[in-house]
């Protein structure tokens, strides 16, 4: 399957969850408009001048699966219906050659992607749309999708546990507490929970970093969350963890600990997030 991409070449969260999750399915099938060079293992710019210091997203990918083609390679392909799927992974960030993809290519093969944190719904074009903040009911061309996690960011083996709540919180005009990953990953790892909620959207990497790092989020008042939003997130367990929290046994927790690990491998990472939208195709 050949897939060309659309993207920015800024942090763009849920952008920069596909495109890993269909570059580690489909390495070099996957071509890009643009270099997404921050998302490669040989980038040397600056992390601590990124959004969230590249913390989760940034230098994960190995750097001979990039493919970046041009405007006019583009146009020669799309004249030879070469792409079998054209993506837009941030639909309000790049529309470069829209015009000639819509018609060039299909209808059901073009895939928009709107990882904002608003809940309008912007579709002119009724082209088929995964929706981060979903709070409609989905249609035959409205869908939900979430944030997710690199599966090689899934904490391996048991860490110790040092204190019950972790320091890090996502308190309103905080500072990042932590300059490196290894730091903010061992600070979840040496904690039992994390506290988590809704900041100016529902789904937060935050919540996929907690989990990934072993640690249970506490996650604030998700009963309020919209049905299709965070669609992913185990959010019963969730719910029920937010109530009784205080009151676990180890037994407990160990039961939660193990469900949210083996969830969290098998639901949320970027592969089964790139698989995911491939069977819409």
């Amino acid at each position: 399957m050949k897939i060309l991409v659309f993207g920015k070449a800024a942090c763009d969260y849920l952008q920069d969850d596909i495109y890993h999750g269909l570059k580690s399915l489909m390495g070099t099938e996957v071509e890009a408009n643009v270099n997404l060079a921050y998302l490669y293992k040989d980038f040397n710019g600056d992390l601590l001048s990124m959004y969230g210091r590249g913390i989760s997203y940034a230098k994960n990918i190995d750097p001979v699966l990039r493919h970046v083609v041009s405007p006019q390679e583009i146009s020669q392909k799309l004249d030879s219906s070469y792409y079998d799927m054209v993506i837009y992974l941030s639909m309000h960030r790049c529309d470069q050659q829209l015009v000639e993809v819509i018609q060039k290519v299909p209808r059901e093969k073009i895939f928009f992607c709107d990882g904002d944190d608003y809940v309008e719904i912007k579709n002119p074009l009724g082209i088929k749309l995964f929706k981060r903040e979903l709070t409609i009911e989905p249609t035959d061309s409205i869908f939900p999708i979430s944030f997710a996690i690199p599966e090689e960011k899934i904490v391996i083996g048991e860490g110790v546990k040092t204190h019950f709540m972790s320091i890090e919180a996502p308190v309103d005009g905080r500072r990042y507490q932590f300059t490196k990953e290894e730091d903010y990953y061992r600070e979840y790892q040496s904690s039992m929970f994390a506290v988590t909620h809704k900041r100016w959207g529902w789904d937060c990497k935050r919540h996929y970093e907690i989990l990934c790092n072993k640690c249970i989020p506490v996650f604030l008042e998700i009963d309020k969350c919209p049905p299709h939003t965070m669609k992913t997130l185990p959010r019963k367990l969730l719910s029920e963890i937010e109530k009784s929290y205080k009151e676990a046994t180890p037994e407990t927790y160990t039961a939660w600990s193990e469900e949210l690990y083996a969830y969290t491998k098998e639901h949320l990472t970027t592969k089964k997030l790139a698989q995911y939208m491939l069977g819409y195709l």
